[in-house]
């Protein structure tokens, strides 16, 4: 019966992978492990690891397959999130593609992200706009969206110098709060004596918690969030993810067709 043993992964990855049909072939390697079961352990033993990656590839390309779905059909019922032109951003403002950022400060995947984002709109400086937006709760992250907030009144460039400063430096942010984000202000070359006045705004506070309102209005519950021309992109995804995201946005009819990331 040893024919049947090589008979049997073909059948077990079609059958993890997908719905069966209930052919003759099918039906007489269901018939012999009924009967003598120690032939698909003896495979397994022989073959699991080539069997372990098909099944895992498989269970990928299904899961990407079902994101790319899910993509597309909210580009079709897009969330509509405030943008405001005052508000921190990269690209131009009739870009194609509009990509709205609810970050956190103190979060880990957050900083990844942010690099990740940071050569998506280096990779197409007339195409991609990005919004900078907050999901910060406690009270340093809370502190350090005031100071980003703050600095941007004064220079835009000098808000996103601070923000690589801050992400890169989580571990001060989190332990010394106001004296490690002054300090980084002063070292964008911050105006103290204005970035002083204007952390008391409250329209400031105000938008802050106005971001972390939407972002739970929009039913999010973690960070990084993207909303690409308003369809939701969850985590710190890789580049090549976020690269087809935007491939579909600019173009939904790429939807079939885009690279798998």
């Amino acid at each position: 019966m040893r024919e049947w043993k090589w008979a049997i992964a073909p059948v077990l990855v079609a059958a993890l992978a997908g719905p069966v049909h209930a052919d003759d072939d099918t039906e007489r390697v269901r018939a012999v492990l009924r009967d003598h079961p120690e032939i698909l352990v003896e495979a397994l033993r022989q073959q699991g690891p080539a069997l372990l990656e098909i099944i895992e590839t498989s269970a990928r390309n299904r899961q990407r397959e079902m994101e790319r779905a899910r993509f597309a059909a909210e580009l079709a019922k897009p969330l509509k999130p405030a943008l405001d032109v005052s508000r921190a951003s990269i690209g131009p403002q009739d870009a194609a593609v509009t990509i709205v950022e609810y970050s956190d400060f103190l979060c880990h995947f957050c900083a990844q992200a942010s690099e990740t984002v940071k050569k998506l709109t280096q990779n197409h400086p007339k195409d991609v706009r990005l919004v900078f937006k907050h999901f910060a709760t406690g009270k340093n992250d809370v502190r350090a969206a005031l100071y980003f907030e703050a600095i941007n009144l004064q220079d835009p460039k000098k808000a996103w110098a601070f923000l690589d400063k801050a992400f890169a430096r989580q571990k001060d942010v989190s332990e010394k709060g106001d004296e490690a984000l002054a300090a980084m202000a002063k070292e964008v070359g911050a105006d103290m004596d204005r970035l002083a006045k204007d952390l008391e705004r409250k329209d400031l506070s105000d938008r802050i918690a106005a971001d972390v309102k939407e972002a739970r209005d929009f039913g999010f519950t973690g960070t990084p969030i993207f909303l690409v021309n308003g369809a939701a992109v969850r985590g710190a995804v890789p580049l090549e993810a976020l690269e087809e995201f935007v491939a579909v946005a600019k173009d939904p009819k790429a939807a079939s067709s885009a690279k798998k990331p």
